[in-house]
């Protein structure tokens, strides 16, 4: 497998109903800080969109990790489907890292726009899948959500040093149920170059009660351990509904969470992509507020990435692969 450009995860994207309620609930229950708010560019609105619309961007950070969330203030998307389990295609969720558990859960569940996934709350998982205490729930608009705390004397030496608030450390990970670990592990690896870093088996009573899942069986695969975080984990599940992604999914639904990945050429994406024979189209690309190439990429189950070129002052674009796109007027815009 040819490695792709190097590349980080700058942030998770969450569609959310109510700015102003989701902002709240994750500033007052996790402690995070609002770093900017404002409008969202009209060049990603019209790339996620397809036709020009209205929204209000918030973007937090919780320790050195950030969280964005998107409000559509016209053409609202659908909401998050109900009877979602955690082996449903669509499933995303962000692990954030606590110090204290039982404090970090008192905490969510004392939220009443909060409602647990887990069973029977926080659940230590075996030392054979990790040895973690693990609790997952949902937000208001339904996005998983999972509190991970780590054995005492065992605690990655990133997480020794969170500056987050209280309890609430910072963003672990992201993690994506895939129809097929080894397709997506190529996929990540080749497109963004996020290599396989360790694979569990996870199933037994303690994942059952966690996931809310008779029988289950997932295998985790862990890419890119050695990258800041947030880290991207696939969650590849034997049982369950394993519902695809419908294909009308649009970007504006409450289920179309997405990661922000930093690339340091779009070329090099776009030519990756080129290779595994699913070139961007025109309609992903856009530029964004300073100049900022990006484009909008889909991974093998359909779940939506953000590539944004990392900018060098003083250093002229080359014109690769992308140099034959052009765009309309307007679409370089401020906040």
């Amino acid at each position: 497998m040819t490695a792709g450009p190097a590349a980080v995860i700058d942030r998770v994207t969450l569609v959310v109903s109510d700015l102003d309620r989701a902002e709240d609930d994750y500033v007052r229950t996790f402690g995070c800080r609002v770093e900017h708010r404002g409008d969202i560019d009209p060049a990603l609105v019209r790339v996620l969109c397809i036709r020009r619309a209205r929204g209000r961007r918030s973007l937090l950070r919780l320790g050195r990790e950030r969280i964005e969330l998107l409000e559509f203030t016209e053409m609202a998307g659908r909401p998050y489907p109900l009877g979602s389990t955690s082996t449903d295609l669509w499933f995303q969720h962000m692990a954030i890292v606590v110090t204290d558990m039982r404090r970090a859960y008192l905490r969510v569940m004392a939220n009443r726009r909060f409602r647990p996934i887990s069973r029977n709350g926080p659940v230590r998982l075996p030392d054979d899948s990790g040895g973690v205490m693990a609790f997952k729930f949902r937000d208001q608009d339904g996005h998983p959500l999972e509190l991970l705390a780590f054995p005492e004397g065992d605690v990655p030496g990133s997480w020794r040093t969170g500056n987050g608030s209280g309890s609430f450390v910072g963003v672990d990970h992201t993690a994506i149920a895939v129809s097929d670990s080894a397709r997506s592990a190529r996929f990540f690896g080749s497109v963004f170059g996020f290599r396989a870093a360790g694979r569990t088996e996870n199933r037994g009573p303690e994942q059952a009660d966690l996931d809310d899942v008779d029988d289950v069986h997932v295998s985790v695969t862990r890419l890119s351990a050695d990258l800041p975080a947030p880290r991207m984990e696939l969650l590849d599940y034997h049982v369950g509904t394993r519902r695809p992604i419908p294909h009308d999914t649009a970007s504006n639904d409450i289920v179309a969470t997405h990661s922000v990945v930093r690339v340091a050429s779009l070329d090099a994406t776009a030519a990756a992509l080129a290779r595994r024979g699913t070139p961007l189209a025109r309609d992903d690309l856009m530029i964004l507020h300073g100049g900022i190439r990006a484009a909008l990429v889909t991974g093998p189950d359909g779940h939506r990435f953000l590539a944004e070129e990392q900018a060098v002052p003083g250093l002229r674009r080359s014109r690769g692969v992308l140099a034959h796109v052009t765009h309309q007027p307007g679409d370089v815009v401020g906040d």
